[in-house]
């Protein structure tokens, strides 16, 4: 292949060289920015385009393949990409969702279900997954991620990855998709949450949540995009540093570089480091862009850069090699027309029905049970809330390809799953009741809204739900956000319940209360929420939105055909003043158990008996507790699960080689089956820089049955004690130093027991 693509490149024209770097925006289709769609047709006639957007489904698709192929310069085949967010045909529950699920093989097998689905459809190139990590649940595209815990992203990754483009990565047969690794870098650390916004981070944390990147190019991931934001005051679309040393460097990279929508074109203007468009392209095409998309600034620019020797025309034919070697890598110089059989898409096959179901109820996440659950079929059940009946927002954000109509809602759910038992139902109030952040919420939906104002008074809607509930054995309150809540330019002012949903909660709550019937809360968001004023439930539960099957896995759950078993793989805030609050923080000088003093008259205390507030120390804040309200990790099941001593295989290791094995037995002590996630966490407490006071290193899930014990195994060697170090990309090691080590193994990330062991070199 290298011979054709040497060929091939000889035989092009600078124009044509150029072409294959830009990516425009196809005219007609929904924007995410402000451009100007493109004629698609005219461009591939005139070879100045690698790919497109343009065409729905295989059929058009193949009909802009067959004009690129018999009518372009050189017969090139075109690129269709698309953004897959781990679903295409079949809705399957959000990202943020599946993580919680700590099952890498569940991500790989949805992913390699969206690669069929999409590349059925004509699709060869995704832009997807995103593996932003963020610590502000602010910030709306925390949906579209893994959460904030490094190691668990890297491991989910690498699986997703893998699901894309098979594990051999021969990404060339029609079941296969070509993976985007986005944003690089640091994205998800905006300022506030706010997205697009400045990112300040130190060159070591920036490394540390690089580790799913890295595990993403090691699988073999095809692309990487490139993040919008400012890194350290330079946009990351002109950050040499960033796109030269660390990724193709450091991280080993060796596929196609691409911008995110617009980002050159105006972008790098607004951030002013450019005075014009023609400037942006070159300040891109030195960092290291391969692929301008949608701005159109490489097609407009680069050709007088290279007359003007601001750039040589070598460098171009470089670039324009990457592009090629894809598309050879797709198989698309092979078959140009695969996966562009017409008819070849279809509805969603029973299989992958099933599979979102069963994703659905792994990644469902129970916060509380006052043992209320699961519950008995027969009787009356009320089924309360303005996300039970709801069946656009249960895809959440970017299920662009999938139809709602296919949902499964939670009432529907309740009623199939239920048997005999008698569903009532009642809104209760809407999701939001301003007119304007309801029309933003059905930005992408506006023919179809789904965020719909009640002509009802609130008074009138909350009167119904309790005449409703009063008649039932049990509550069920389905609470949350939209499927626009979150996802990108969904940045919240709070994390708590939007719209009076607080308000219909304190009148279930008392409508329980008065009656003796338990009140179960089911929190669908695509986010963390801060859940602190429904934590009066007998029974909460969290889930991101579930997709398709939302409501067939929910009622699995609640009536107790399946057992929970998702762990929060992000944590829950008590308040949005906790904001961005991270699992893996550094030490600070005042921690709240080595120094500082308690307030005399103060007697609020945690479980332990500590008091939430210590003057002097990081458990400053004044109204409540500086901890999440349930920590990352965190998931209860429907038995309890008795642990025994961790033990060490040494407290003394030396060398590079050495391993350390870590063990743990854990037992069913309940009476039903359950999954138990078994999780290692590390301490280095005397190292080069302030390190994390915890990292998650492992985690085994173990499935018992009543009665039954298993061991959970780890190994670690110095690879799990290494840390890039210094300050700036350009000079930073990777390396570990020898010392004492703490290992932390239990359920979640707070409640755990610790042994020390010393490594020496």
């Amino acid at each position: 292949m290298t011979t054709f693509i040497d060929g091939l490149l000889a035989r092009m024209s600078l124009r044509e060289k150029i072409g294959q770097l830009n990516y425009p925006h196809a005219d007609g289709l929904p924007t995410t920015g402000a451009a100007p769609g493109a004629d698609t047709r005219t461009l591939i006639l005139r070879g100045e385009l690698c790919g497109t957007s343009a065409g729905h489904g295989a059929a058009e698709r193949r009909e802009l393949q067959k004009l690129a192929v018999e009518k372009g310069p050189n017969g090139i085949p075109l690129f269709f990409a698309k953004d897959c967010i781990q679903r295409y045909v079949t809705g399957a529950p959000i990202p943020l969702a599946q993580s919680c699920s700590w099952e890498p093989e569940l991500l790989r097998r949805i992913a390699a279900m969206t690669a069929a689905e999409a590349r059925a459809d004509g699709v060869n190139l995704n832009w997807a997954p995103m593996l932003d990590i963020s610590h502000d649940a602010r910030w709306g595209r925390v949906a579209e991620g893994h959460g904030e815990l490094p190691y668990l992203c890297a491991r989910l990754a690498r699986a997703v990855v893998e699901g894309y483009q098979g594990a051999d990565g021969d990404v060339a047969r029609p079941n296969r998709m070509m993976a985007t690794l986005k944003h690089f870098a640091g994205y998800g650390l905006a300022l506030a949450g706010r997205d697009y916004a400045a990112v300040e981070a130190s060159p070591g944390t920036l490394m540390r949540i690089m580790e799913p990147f890295r595990a993403g190019i090691e699988a073999g991931a095809g692309a990487v995009m490139v993040a919008f934001s400012t890194l350290n005051d330079m946009p990351a679309t002109a950050h040499r540093a960033l796109l030269h040393d660390v990724l193709r460097q450091r991280l080993g990279f060796r596929g196609m570089v691409v911008t995110d929508f617009t980002a050159i074109d105006p972008e790098l203007v607004n951030h002013g480091i450019a005075a014009n468009a023609c400037e942006a392209a070159y300040l891109a095409f030195t960092a290291g862009v391969t692929v301008d998309l949608v701005s159109c600034a490489f097609l407009n620019h680069l050709e007088p850069l290279v007359a003007e020797g601001r750039i040589s025309e070598a460098d171009v034919t470089a670039r324009c090699r990457l592009v090629l070697e894809a598309k050879a890598r797709l198989g698309l110089f092979d078959d140009p027309y695969l996966g562009l059989e017409e008819g070849a898409r279809s509805a969603p096959r029973p299989a992958h029905v099933a599979l979102a179901r069963e994703a659905a109820v792994k990644g469902l996440v129970l916060l509380k049970n006052d043992k209320v659950l699961p519950l008995s079929r027969g009787g009356t059940l009320a089924v309360i809330g303005p996300l039970a009946d709801d069946r656009i927002d249960m895809q959440g954000t970017w299920a662009i390809d999938v139809d709602p109509q296919n949902s499964v809602t939670v009432l529907e759910g309740l009623r199939t799953g239920g048997g005999n038992t008698h569903v009532l139902h009642a809104r209760g109030c809407n999701i939001v009741d301003d007119k304007n952040i309801a029309a933003r919420l059905n930005i992408h939906n506006r023919n179809t809204p789904s965020v719909v104002v009640d002509q009802r008074s609130p008074d009138e809607m909350i009167a119904e739900a309790r005449k409703v509930a009063e008649q039932a054995d049990a509550i069920v309150l389905c609470l949350g956000e939209a499927k626009e809540h979150a996802g990108e330019s969904s940045t919240r002012l709070d994390i708590g319940l939007p719209g009076r949903q607080q308000a219909l909660f304190d009148a279930m709550r008392t409508v329980a209360d008065t009656t003796g019937k338990p009140l179960i809360v089911i929190a669908i968001a695509g986010r963390p929420l801060a859940l602190t004023g429904v934590m009066d439930a007998d029974a909460l539960i969290w889930t991101g939105h579930p997709g398709s099957q939302g409501g067939n896995a929910i009622a699995d759950v609640l009536f107790g055909g399946q057992s929970p078993s998702g762990r929060l793989s992000m944590a829950l805030p008590r308040h949005v003043g906790q904001l961005p609050m991270a699992t893996e923080e550094l030490p600070t000088g005042r921690p709240k158990d080595a120094i500082g003093i308690d307030v005399p008259g103060d007697d609020e205390v945690d479980a332990q008996g500590r008091h939430v507030f210590r003057k002097f120390t990081t458990a400053c804040i004044l109204e409540g507790p500086a901890t999440p309200l349930f920590p990352a990790g965190f998931g209860l099941t429907y038995t309890r699960f008795a642990y025994g001593a961790a033990s060490a295989s040494a407290h003394l290791l030396k060398g590079e080689r050495a391993v350390l094995e870590v063990s743990v037995p854990v037992t069913n002590a309940g009476e039903r089956p359950g999954t138990e996630v078994v999780q290692l966490w590390l301490r280095d407490p005397v190292a080069q820089i302030s390190r994390p006071v915890r990292e998650l290193r492992g985690f085994v899930r173990l499935t018992l049955a009543p009665g039954d014990t298993a061991v959970a195994r780890f190994r670690l060697t110095t690879e799990d004690l290494r840390y890039d170090h210094g300050t700036a990309f350009e000079t930073m090691v990777r390396a570990w130093d020898p010392g004492a080590f703490i290992i932390m193994v239990g359920p979640n990330a707070l409640d755990t027991q610790a042994l020390t062991v010393t490594w020496d070199r």
